[in-house]
């Protein structure tokens, strides 16, 4: 079984090098990488960063299953769209393209 995140076609998952830290106001990201000295993001959403740690904590930093199991309203998971590609852009998370085509289930034929 194939766990999509919130934008069909697209998988989000939270790379190993990424740490986040909770906070009063909803937490940080911490970027590590060969390339970089390092980057720091603050993240104004609280129910964003406990699905960050749940991701990093339950699914190996599946973030798709993450919403999947944690997130029941299409509403909410339609509205973390904008934050999810934003987060990619910066370099916090990676999306993976998931193929979408379903085959249609075959009939059997008249006897």
């Amino acid at each position: 079984m194939t766990t999509t995140g919130p934008s069909t076609g697209y998988r989000y998952r939270l790379p190993p090098e990424v740490k986040v830290r909770r906070e009063a106001f909803g937490g940080i990201l911490y970027k590590y990488g060969c390339t970089e000295r390092g980057a720091l993001s603050f993240i104004n959403s609280p129910r964003l960063i406990d699905l960050l740690l749940v991701a990093r904590e339950r699914f190996a930093g599946d973030l798709s299953a993450a919403i999947e199991r944690e997130v029941s309203s299409a509403g909410a998971k339609v509205r973390l769209l904008a934050a999810l590609d934003e987060l990619v852009k910066r370099g916090y998370l990676e999306a993976e393209s998931v193929a979408t085509t379903a085959t249609a289930p075959e009939r059997a034929a008249p006897e």
